[in-house]
């Protein structure tokens, strides 16, 4: 059961970060300005960084859900 809570917590910090990371990208262009689909797909599933990340925050979070005190 752990490693579903851990999954679910991995995923959902790469959900946030992801969001962030976009609106980082994105928020330097003027208010006039089309961003196409390739450059957000470019950023995200195209690029083996955003998958790495995603693996890291996974196991980052089974590593804290696993690290949680058990009740005996």
């Amino acid at each position: 059961m752990w490693i579903l809570k851990g999954s679910v917590l991995g995923t959902g910090l790469f959900l946030v970060g992801t969001f962030f990371f976009l609106i980082a990208v994105v928020r330097p262009f003027r208010s006039n300005t089309a961003i196409g689909l390739s450059v957000i797909t470019g950023l995200t599933i195209h690029n083996p960084l955003f998958w790495a990340a995603f693996a890291a925050s996974v196991v980052i979070g089974c590593a804290i859900v696993g690290s949680w005190p058990v009740k005996a």
